[in-house]
Parts: C-alpha cells; sequence; structure tokens
C-alpha cells in the first residue's frame, strides 16, 4: 500500500493525505464534513501564500511593463533579435521575470486539483455513507454533501466571486467579452457538482478574491486603475532629455 502511494504521487495527496485529514476533522474537531472541507481548504490556502503573494507580485510586475513591453513590440517588430535583448533588459532593470508567476501556480495545481479529487471520489462517499456519519452541511440546505445544491446558493456564489475577482484586475480590452462570460460559465459547470466539490470551490475562491483585494490594498507595486471594467495602468515619465 505504502509502496503504490510512493509510486503514484496524485494518488498519495489524494487519498494518504486529503480524505485521513477530512476524516480526522471530522472526528477531533467537529462532526460535519462540509466543515471539514472549509477547514482543508483554509490550510492549503495559507501553506500557499507565501508563493500565492510572490505569483500576485510578478503579475502586478508583469502588467505595470506592458505598456513598455508594447512600444518595444512596435519598435523592433523587424528585429527579434534586438527585441528579445531590449525584453530581457527591461524585465532585468525592474527585476521582473515573464515566468515567475507560473511557478507558484504549478507547484499549487497538484494540491487543488488533489482536494477537488478527493471530494469527488467514491472513498469520500463511502466515507459519508457510514452508519452514523452525517452525510450533509446542514439539515435543511444541503443535506447530503455528495449531490447537487438544490437550492442552486453555490452556484450563483461562484458567479459572484469570480466576478468580484475579475473586477479587481486589471482586463485587456480584447478579452472583455470573454471575461463578461467567464462567470456565467463557472455558473453552468457548477450547476451539478456535488455539494462537497462546490464547497471547496466556493471557499477556495473567496479566500483567493480576499487574497486578491488584500494584496491590491497593501503592495507596493503601483496597480492598475479601474475604469468600467478596463484599467488604466500608471507609466513612470521618461526621464528628461530622451526624445518623446
Amino acid at each position: 500500500m505504502i509502496l503504490e502511494l510512493i509510486r503514484h504521487p496524485f494518488d498519495t495527496l489524494t487519498h494518504g493525505i486529503m480524505l485521513p485529514f477530512l476524516s480526522l476533522c471530522y472526528t477531533t474537531i467537529f462532526p460535519n464534513y462540509g466543515v471539514a472541507i472549509i477547514i482543508l481548504t483554509l490550510v492549503i490556502k495559507l501553506l500557499f501564500f507565501p508563493l500565492t503573494q510572490r505569483q500576485f507580485k510578478a503579475m502586478k510586475i508583469t502588467q505595470t511593463l506592458q505598456p513598455e513591453m508594447k512600444r518595444l513590440q512596435e519598435q523592433y517588430k523587424d528585429d527579434p533579435k534586438q527585441l528579445q535583448q531590449e525584453m530581457m533588459a527591461l524585465w532585468k532593470k525592474h527585476g521582473a521575470n515573464p515566468f515567475s508567476g507560473c511557478l507558484p501556480l504549478l507547484v499549487q495545481l497538484p494540491f487543488f486539483f488533489a482536494i477537488y479529487s478527493a471530494i469527488a471520489s467514491p472513498k469520500f462517499k463511502e466515507m459519508i455513507s457510514m452508519p452514523g456519519v452525517y452525510p450533509g452541511f446542514d439539515p435543511i440546505w444541503l443535506k447530503n454533501l455528495a449531490q447537487p445544491d438544490p437550492f442552486f446558493i453555490l452556484p450563483a456564489l461562484i458567479v459572484l466571486l469570480t466576478w468580484l475577482s475579475q473586477r479587481q484586475m486589471p482586463v485587456d480590452p480584447n478579452q472583455k467579452l470573454l471575461m463578461a462570460i467567464l462567470p456565467l460559465m463557472m455558473g453552468v459547470i457548477s450547476f451539478n457538482l456535488p455539494a462537497g466539490v462546490l464547497i471547496y470551490w466556493v471557499t477556495q475562491q473567496g479566500i483567493s478574491t480576499l487574497q486578491q483585494w488584500w494584496m491590491l490594498k497593501n503592495t507596493g507595486i503601483p496597480g492598475g486603475e479601474l475604469v468600467g471594467q478596463e484599467v488604466v495602468i500608471p507609466v513612470k515619465s521618461k526621464k528628461k532629455g530622451r526624445a518623446s
């Protein structure tokens, strides 16, 4: 059994860590698997907070440099080699790396997929179906975490939180239509998912939205100013003596 878990890291996360943690929360903290899902999500988000902060700051730097990057692309559109050199010099000058925001996300993804897989797995359904185990979150709204939300409250929250998250970040005018449709797409996707999965999704999205707001408010890196659904990103003026 142990060897099998070592050979399959994703299964180790799902069946060796996530599901036992949910069971531990149920038996030692509070006898409710909905609460256990919220606790697990909070723990994972807390563990990855430094990486999330690093990812956000890298993204903010890249967004702030977008006007200058576009200017270089236009200036050196016929000289790809010189364009690459100028881009590298720009990133080095501002301490930026176009790929630095991707690594933290790639590290976190397996854990978030593992949480999702654990809650959506047949093993979890078996756990909440055991004799003496309460299978829901509350007796009126979510009576069984393996079934969809009968009142569609969680899908509505997912739509709202996705929209709020978008409103806090710069939007490429060319992607405005896609960004307008995306929250509704998330609602459609979540429509028939098990309530346990939706509790995780809403908790994770809610924490991420709060993290975004907090980092935008407290980061020292200049951010964009919302104008409707578009963003105007402030750019420092050039030094005197340089041709305009």
